[in-house]
């Protein structure tokens, strides 16, 4: 059985790190690409500066990863969410027979001003696009 984590927690971000990282020195190494994920009214657990954000950011490039916390500016993609609206996106595995709930979930958390999509999708290479399942199946 997999473990699960707590999303945004410590154990979830060594675990997309560890993942980034697989696809940078494998399959990505000739990619270049820059992502930042913002998370605000995160629980006081996971806020040790009482700011009530936490973020992360990654850089790939040159079959090298470079993942830290904190925000970022300019990066390819970057997403802003409150994290009890993400929260559901991040369990949610995306296949055919979900695509369309997780396409209405976003439009409606967007009206609502709960999330905030920056930056281009095409770049994220497709060779990525099972991170976030990969991600759902360990997300509490």
């Amino acid at each position: 059985m997999t473990q699960k984590v707590e999303f945004a927690g410590p154990e979830w971000m060594a675990a997309i790190e560890s993942k980034f990282r697989t696809y940078a020195e494998g399959p990505g190494r000739d990619s270049k690409l820059s992502i930042c994920e913002v998370f605000t009214g995160v629980p006081k657990h996971l806020d040790p500066d009482g700011t009530g954000r936490i973020a992360w950011h990654c850089f790939i490039g040159g079959g090298k990863l470079k993942f830290a916390y904190g925000e970022i500016d300019g990066a390819d993609i970057k997403n802003i969410a409150d994290y009890d609206t993400i929260l559901p996106f991040a369990r949610l595995r995306l296949t055919p027979e979900t695509q369309e709930e997780y396409q209405r979930m976003a439009e409606a958390a967007m009206a609502a001003g709960k999330l905030q999509r920056l930056g281009d999708p095409a770049k994220v290479p497709q060779a990525l696009h099972g991170l976030h399942n990969e991600m759902a199946d360990i997300t509490v």
